[in-house]
């Protein structure tokens, strides 16, 4: 006989977080429901959970639109950091990412996170670079960043 029950987490060889899931009694009783890992599948939880699940599918497709629409803005666009440098064009410090989120919101006036700039390794030196901005894990824009002197 089987017991149905809601995930709260995941639970390896079971199902993930959310899932609705047949299970023996024996388990669901002694392990599940003790532990806190699930909740009994009544049919106002199914429909909540599939109402919730919905709202969350929704959320991500305005996300993604979103992410899509600052993406089209910002490729191909062209912003300018300053630092001070070396006379051979080494920087005295890095160009963070903070350094160039802040730049494309004054600059572009497009405000990104500095958690969405990902640069391939720290950038130290004068000259132009190709940043990546992953905007959601779909949309990626690219920017290119230009390093001069500070005069």
């Amino acid at each position: 006989m089987d017991r149905k029950v809601i995930l709260l987490a995941d639970v390896k060889g079971v199902g993930h977080k959310n899932d609705v899931v047949s299970v023996s009694v024996g388990y669901a009783a002694n392990y599940l429901l003790p532990q806190r890992l699930a909740i009994e599948a009544t049919s106002e939880r199914v429909a909540a959970l599939s109402k919730h699940k919905t709202a969350v599918s929704q959320e991500k497709d305005v996300a993604l639109a979103r992410a899509q629409d600052l993406a089209a803005k910002l490729t191909g666009q062209s912003v300018t950091v300053r630092a001070k440098a070396t006379p051979q064009g080494r920087l005295y410090g890095a160009i963070t990412p903070d350094e160039i989120a802040a730049a494309i919101g004054s600059q572009l006036g497009v405000a990104v996170e500095k958690r969405t700039v990902s640069t391939d390794e720290p950038i130290k030196a004068l000259g132009v670079y190709a940043i990546a901005l992953k905007l959601n894990p779909q949309v990626t824009a690219l920017v290119s960043v230009t390093v001069a002197e500070i005069v």
